[in-house]
């Protein structure tokens, strides 16, 4: 069952009904101007149930939807709540070809490079082309084309102030987990909502740098502002103090990756991201050797990544020898 929690004085956290990993939380901002950061999914959170909790709280309507990034657990009921309410929608700029349906096929489908990346055995096959076309049907069918499409976005950047009367949200410009992440931070309140940028996030959109930046920023304006409360996209709101903690373990533990690729490289080359895989995979924490190692089998996407960023600071190189691609340490 969802549950509703009372985060400050008019500011509440809906958890969704069903599996709290594949579908994001609402936060309901009761302010002179009412305001919503993310919307969930048609799965999570149906708008008659919505409807049904903003009365419970003496909220007729919803003034703002703010999107903190355009996957689909948090925006596909965007368009069917900025219809019922009126509402303004904003987002980042590189929301707007999800939020109104421009974007097509797998284009759509942020979630791909991490798919094939780690079930490798599937995707990379001869039958590639037809794993790919049932799983974009159903991409489309069940997800992409419910919650309807948005008219009218409003975007924000970096240093903007989004006004909800006796609220103010300053905007993040947060890319890693997608390319579009917005954290808001209520200074008052001392409050931060981070959508994804989470420190146990399986999956970054972009890459380990944007990754890293957008952390490190995290923890700057959490200590400059003395946040006392972090709420995630997902699960329950966070101490800000613990939660600073598990960032720095994170960026601690991608470090140690990357050290552990160039130290195997150095005893050993050229390897593979295969050869690799079970000797560079690091995340301190137990619950997130479990998502990572069983049940995402995200190490895979994560070595790719990694790689990615190594080759980028020219700390290694690689080359193609058939379909394998093979790394060294560069001269």
């Amino acid at each position: 069952m969802p549950r509703l929690l009372r985060i400050r004085k008019n500011v509440f956290t809906l958890r969704p009904r069903g599996n709290e990993w594949a579908n994001a939380n609402i936060n309901i901002l009761k302010s002179r101007k009412p305001a919503i950061i993310d919307c969930g999914s048609t799965f999570g959170t149906n708008i008659n149930y919505f409807k049904k909790i903003l009365r419970s709280l003496g909220i007729q309507t919803i003034d703002k939807i703010i999107i903190s990034h355009s996957h689909i657990d948090h925006c596909q009921n965007t368009g069917l709540f900025a219809e019922q309410f009126g509402a303004e929608v904003i987002a980042h700029k590189n929301a707007i070809p999800i939020l109104k349906r421009s974007k097509q096929g797998f284009d759509a489908f942020d979630y791909w490079e991490l798919v094939e990346e780690a079930f490798p055995r599937i995707f990379h096959s001869r039958l590639n082309w037809l794993y790919r076309r049932i799983l974009l049907m159903g991409f489309n069918f069940f997800v992409y084309k419910r919650g309807g499409r948005v008219k009218n976005v409003t975007t924000v950047s970096e240093g903007d102030v989004i006004d909800l009367g006796d609220m103010n949200l300053e905007v993040l410009f947060t890319p890693g987990h997608s390319d579009d992440g917005l954290c808001l931070l209520e200074k008052k309140l001392k409050i931060l909502f981070t959508g994804d940028m989470i420190p146990w996030t399986p999956y970054i959109h972009t890459n380990i740098e944007d990754f890293r930046t957008s952390i490190l920023k995290i923890l700057k304006y959490s200590d400059e502002f003395d946040i006392k409360t972090m709420v995630r996209g997902h699960l329950r709101p966070q101490d800000a103090q613990i939660e600073k903690k598990n960032y720095r373990i994170f960026l601690r533990d991608m470090d140690v990756a990357e050290k552990r690729i160039l130290t195997l490289l150095k005893h050993k080359q050229p390897l593979t991201s295969k050869d690799m895989l079970p000797y560079i995979f690091q995340r301190t924490h137990f619950a997130h050797q479990l998502i990572y190692r069983v049940i995402m089998r995200t190490q895979q996407f994560w070595i790719a990544k990694y790689l990615q960023d190594l080759e980028h600071k020219k700390l290694i190189k690689s080359s193609k020898k058939g379909k394998k691609t093979l790394y060294y340490l560069m001269e």
